[in-house]
């Protein structure tokens, strides 16, 4: 599936409609947490993963969190979606949602 880039916009708004409901990615149920604009990533947070060791920034222990997956939007090519994004399993969108 192709994508323009004029096209990304569309897509990121669709999504965000999305934030706060369960999905599904590889098998699991997750939530979608949160939409980064700049490069476009989706986060996911698996529902009921045990946490784990979250590092600072020099890999030391800082903390128990809950596990994330930040999945990139696009393809390297920046045109066509990412293998990750077709991994998901999305929830239908109410058609008036979008607008």
């Amino acid at each position: 599936m192709m994508m323009r880039m004029i096209e990304a916009p569309a897509l990121l708004n669709r999504l965000r409609a999305l934030v706060g409901r369960e999905l599904r990615y590889q098998g699991l149920r997750c939530t979608l947490v949160e939409i980064i604009d700049q490069p476009p990533v989706l986060v996911l947070r698996p529902i009921g993963a045990e946490p784990v060791i979250q590092a600072d920034k020099f890999g030391e222990p800082l903390r128990h969190a809950p596990p994330l997956f930040e999945l990139p939007m696009f393809a390297p090519d920046g045109t066509s979606l990412s293998a990750e994004l077709r991994m998901i399993n999305l929830p239908e969108l109410d058609p008036r949602a979008a607008d």
